[in-house]
């Protein structure tokens, strides 16, 4: 399968302790052979700029002294071992704005960026890209990986994906049959759904129960992966989350599927906020 990414983009907002996010991109970028860029976007109103990197004519009007701040980064790549053709590029404000305008849509860039409360939501909701969020910085190694899924063309890219990045880890496919309910049966009030109690719509559930079983079946031999179909009686988002802080996975790969409200923006920025592992988000 052709690989996805040609690009790998460290997104930057700060300096401090940011050596193990060049790490990541550094082994990514080496193992699939794709380039390796620095964007840099200093958001004035999230972080206090320190003074060295303001040139004394330029400390009174707060601009950046960008050439300082080139220095600086370079010295961190060098950290880590960075020695080859590389880009940086240095902006400021509006983060998403201007990863829109360097990016320009293409797909085959891979974003690698800390996580940030408020950029983090900004960014999955509304750029078109594909981003890997650590917030766990000094895990080396993704032992555990789980992959909520559909059964759609998306998720069988994302699987194919996934085993191609992350080969050296374990990794389980979730599913719970109730996230593709049809709405019409199902009284929605953003994830706290409950089916709807009549024998009718009993039966009907059995029945979506059986078949989406079946074709969970048939995707762990396809790709040759273990995984569970959740059958819980809580609300979808605290099942899933329960399950991964039982099983203790270190990273969640989920992808936008908007036709489907489980693998909407929202919920994968709910996720986001309350489960402490790294989140890959495919933007197919």
């Amino acid at each position: 399968m052709k690989h996805l990414f040609k690009r790998t983009v460290v997104l930057l907002n700060r300096f401090e302790g940011i050596e193990p996010l060049l790490q990541k991109a550094k082994d990514f970028a080496t193992i699939h052979e794709t380039t390796l860029e620095i964007l840099y976007v200093h958001e004035a109103p999230l972080f206090d700029v320190p003074d060295y990197f303001l040139s004394e004519s330029k400390i009174a009007n707060e601009y950046l002294d960008k050439g300082k701040v080139r220095v600086k980064i370079e010295e961190q790549l060098a950290s880590v071992g960075v020695s080859g053709d590389h880009v940086i590029l240095i902006y400021e404000d509006d983060t998403v704005d201007q990863v829109m305008h360097y990016a320009k849509g293409d797909k085959s860039i891979l974003f690698i960026t800390e996580y940030h409360p408020e950029l983090s939501h900004q960014l999955i909701e509304k750029t078109p890209h594909t981003f890997w969020i650590i917030k766990n910085p000094h895990l080396e190694h993704y032992k555990k990986v789980v992959i909520p899924i559909d059964f759609t063309s998306e998720a069988k890219r994302v699987l194919e994906l996934s085993k191609k990045i992350f080969k050296q880890s374990h990794i389980s496919m979730v599913h719970d049959y109730r996230y593709l309910l049809d709405t019409v049966t199902v009284p929605i009030d953003y994830l706290d759904i409950n089916p709807i109690v009549t024998p009718e719509v009993l039966a009907l559930n059995e029945v979506v129960k059986k078949e989406r079983e079946e074709t969970f079946e048939s995707f762990k031999k396809e790709f040759g992966l273990d995984g569970v179909c959740i059958d819980a009686e809580g609300s979808l988002d605290q099942d899933l989350m329960a399950y991964i802080a039982q099983n203790r996975f270190d990273l969640i790969v989920m992808y936008h599927q908007d036709s489907d409200f489980f693998l909407s923006p929202s919920l994968i920025v709910y996720l986001l906020d309350d489960l402490d592992l790294d989140f890959f988000i495919f933007n197919l």
